[in-house]
């Protein structure tokens, strides 16, 4: 059988593709391994976030300064996961139901399966049913994604001691919960499962804070947050030993002093990052280009094999984001087919954290200017100098601002720490893609009284021109 395109891979990036596709009326081929939406919506973005928003709602009931305060509750952890399931279902629905429309146009098959390459036009495809066949294509879309990293001396269950992957094996909240790892995946857990009576949160990690990608303001607040809900940190730590006993888990955990610490865990969160699904596509054969950790190398999407293109996470451009994964996909479709209106760009990148408080970001933090030599400006903005901050009694939260070192200064990145910060940084990313002048930042007439006020103040404070002076409501 021959198709234009043949995509393997059914998540985010190759759904994303397959829908550019049809855009252009091609015919297509979507080979999926286990469940169309892939990890980042079953195990990932929608399913995490849909937790999030749930332990968020959950959270107000412990609020004691707003006029109210709850003193009887009850909770269901079979309740909560039915939710995020209906969540997660309904949009692998949306997503079938597209493809069903344009399987019946006869424009886009799709086959639960793998496929592997026999040379540079061909694969070969094994379905979960039916006989293997042959497909041929034009083009080809690698879409496989990735996977949690797991450390090899300790295996997985996938009950007690599991990653991402596995939330869904969970059958009540655990009782004593470690994480080991402390980026976004491991932060975002720990501010779920701790927001819940009688979940106790043990994190550790290697470096000397968590999240130690991110500049050391925004790590202490996290930091701060997490402990007064009941989570533990070792950092500058390693995990030692780990070993089932009866009904729990006991642990061993190394400090930076060499002292060790010997406990037990009811579960164990796995949570050091993701590997790329590579293995078992052939790539080698046809001359596919992969680095030292699986990644596939490409120049904006295309790889070593000029017809065969790569989105999402099996890519080495970028960290493992929805939005980049589908961004990549259709571009990758444009270029193939060429449609191609404007080059791909990452500068105006946006992400968000779901935390306690939730965090975004965009473009360079303090840590990465320093590294890339920038002479550079920051500057930070709390939330509780704007009417609607005030309004919403938010504590800890704040805008930064980080430019270029010159009297009308170019925005280089921004983060937002508090509510709504992923609605306020979409306006940082609107400026950086078409304009970066922070003079330009302080004009906008903004809507009154909004967080998005806050950071057009924080770039007037860079300038000296803030209405509300930071510096004079310093505690």
């Amino acid at each position: 059988m021959r198709y234009d395109l043949i995509i393997l891979g059914g998540g985010a990036a190759g759904f994303a593709g397959a829908m550019r596709a049809m855009d252009f009326g091609k015919r297509a081929l979507l080979i999926e391994k286990e469940r169309v939406g892939g990890a980042a919506l079953s195990s990932g973005a929608l399913s995490s976030k849909t937790w999030w928003e749930l332990a968020k709602d959950f959270d107000k009931l412990f609020l004691t300064d707003r006029g109210y305060q709850v003193k009887e509750f009850s909770f269901s952890f079979t309740d909560f996961q039915r939710i995020v399931d209906q969540a997660v279902e309904e949009r692998r629905q949306q997503m079938l139901r597209q493809i069903a429309h344009y399987q019946r146009l006869g424009l886009l098959e799709l086959v639960y399966g793998t496929g592997r390459f026999i040379d540079a036009h061909r694969l070969e495809v094994h379905p979960r049913e039916g006989s293997p066949f042959v497909a041929e294509a034009d083009y080809f879309l690698l879409a496989t994604g990735s996977r949690p990293r797991t450390l090899p001396d300790f295996p997985l269950d996938g009950q007690r001691v599991f990653t991402s992957d596995h939330i869904d094996n969970l059958e009540a909240f655990p009782s004593d919960l470690l994480i080991v790892g402390s980026g976004v995946i491991g932060c975002e857990f720990a501010t779920i499962f701790s927001t819940f009576p009688k979940v106790r949160v043990t994190m550790v990690e290697k470096a000397d804070r968590i999240l130690p990608y991110e500049d050391a303001d925004i790590s202490a607040v996290v930091m701060q947050n997490l402990s007064e809900c009941n989570v533990r940190f070792f950092t500058r730590s390693q995990l030692k030993g780990l070993r089932r006993v009866e009904s729990a888990i006991e642990y061993e955990i190394e400090t930076a002093d060499g002292k060790c610490h010997r406990e037990t865990a009811s579960h164990v969160l796995i949570a050091i990052g993701r590997v790329p699904n590579s293995e078992d596509l052939g790539l080698e054969r046809v001359g596919v280009k992969l680095d030292s950790f699986g990644h596939v190398v490409s120049q904006s999407t295309q790889t070593s094999v000029p017809h065969i293109f790569v989105a999402g996470d099996l890519d080495t451009q970028r960290a493992g984001f929805v939005n980049v994964a589908e961004q990549e996909a259709r571009y990758a479709v444009e270029r193939m087919f060429g449609r191609v209106k404007r080059p791909l760009e990452y500068d105006h990148l946006s992400w968000i954290m779901f935390l306690r408080p939730e965090v975004a970001g965009i473009g360079l933090n303090e840590q990465s200017a320093r590294a890339q030599g920038y002479a550079y400006r920051v500057v930070r903005y709390n939330y509780d100098l704007t009417a609607r901050g005030i309004a919403m009694r938010t504590r800890r939260s704040f805008f930064k601002l980080i430019t270029t070192d010159e009297p009308d200064p170019y925005i280089l990145g921004c983060r937002a720490v508090g509510p709504q910060a992923s609605s306020i940084i979409g306006l940082i990313a609107m400026m950086i893609r078409f304009s970066r002048r922070v003079s330009d930042l302080c004009t906008i007439l903004q809507p009154h009284p909004s967080l998005t006020e806050g950071i057009q103040e924080c770039a007037r404070a860079l300038l000296g021109e803030a209405i509300f002076k930071p510096e004079l409501h310093m505690e």
